[in-house]
């Protein structure tokens, strides 16, 4: 069975933060579904086995070639940081496709992990196809221009968000999200900003776990609780200011700082 070394890496603490939705658990395997693309990976220690999935795929998609060591010692330097990390040890930022990466958080305004998974699940049996995976079935995403139907979207019980995702379903395909990449941070999110339902926090989302964008500070309601308590005194501020801090205080490692605050504010404050 093929195997990854993984120091400093926790496959559970990665795949339980918020960033990613289409992973289900199976008799000590993480069963993941990304676009067309069905493996399963564990963790034993600091070896990571997999099945179904490319070495490198899993070792980008992990984010298993960052620096960890640097990430977690510049960040160490915050207290309120050097807290989540020490409860977090070895979370990730996962690479994920863009295309799917959009949908899933159009799909999470005004939503909560649980029901974003239901909505994705939805989506892929209503417009993927089945894929039979070690005796299990799934449903691989649909690729862009594939959701045109709208009756069979709202019966993934998106609401208000099936015209979103039919927009961004009609404008945005695997070139135009390659295109994001070679642009500035700020012109690839005012190009996000420009599909429809994509407003700051979505388009942060999208660049930080999609596209490489580690300066990006995506700032919902858990952020905004963390962000008041700990960094603005309790004091009212605009979301706008609280991501220039982030972005301005952690620079490139904004994301990251930005995850482990999420993910420590979420389960634990």
């Amino acid at each position: 069975m093929p195997v990854l070394t993984c120091p400093g890496f926790n496959l559970v603490h990665t795949l339980d933060s918020g960033q990613f939705f289409r992973v289900q658990s199976h008799e000590g395997w993480q069963y993941v579904v990304t676009r067309e693309k069905v493996f399963r990976v564990r963790q034993e220690g600091g070896k990571l086995f997999f099945e179904g999935a490319s070495a490198h795929f899993v070792r980008h998609f992990f984010g298993l070639d960052e620096d960890y060591a640097h990430i977690v010692h510049a960040l160490s330097k915050d207290p309120v940081l050097r807290a989540a990390i020490k409860r977090y040890p070895g979370m990730r930022i996962i690479r994920q496709d863009p295309w799917e990466c959009t949908i899933a958080f159009v799909c999470s305004q005004f939503s909560n992990i649980k029901k974003i998974r239901l909505n994705l699940e939805c989506i892929a049996r209503a417009f993927g196809e089945e894929v039979v995976f070690k005796g299990r079935r799934f449903f691989t995403f649909p690729k862009p221009g594939e959701i045109k139907n709208a009756t069979k979207l709202k019966k993934c019980a998106v609401g208000f968000r099936a015209k979103y995702i039919l927009g961004v379903n009609k404008r945005a395909g695997d070139a135009w999200f390659g295109r994001l990449r070679t642009m500035p941070y700020q012109k690839a999110k005012e190009r996000l900003m420009d599909l429809p339902g994509i407003g700051e926090k979505v388009a942060d989302c999208v660049l930080l776990f999609s596209l490489g964008f580690t300066e990006a500070f995506p700032v919902d309601v858990w952020m905004e609780r963390v962000m008041r308590e700990t960094y603005f005194k309790g004091k009212k501020i605009t979301l706008k200011e609280m991501a220039a801090l982030g972005k301005k205080r952690w620079g490139p490692l904004a994301g990251y700082a930005q995850q482990y605050l999420y993910h420590w504010r979420r389960l634990h404050r």
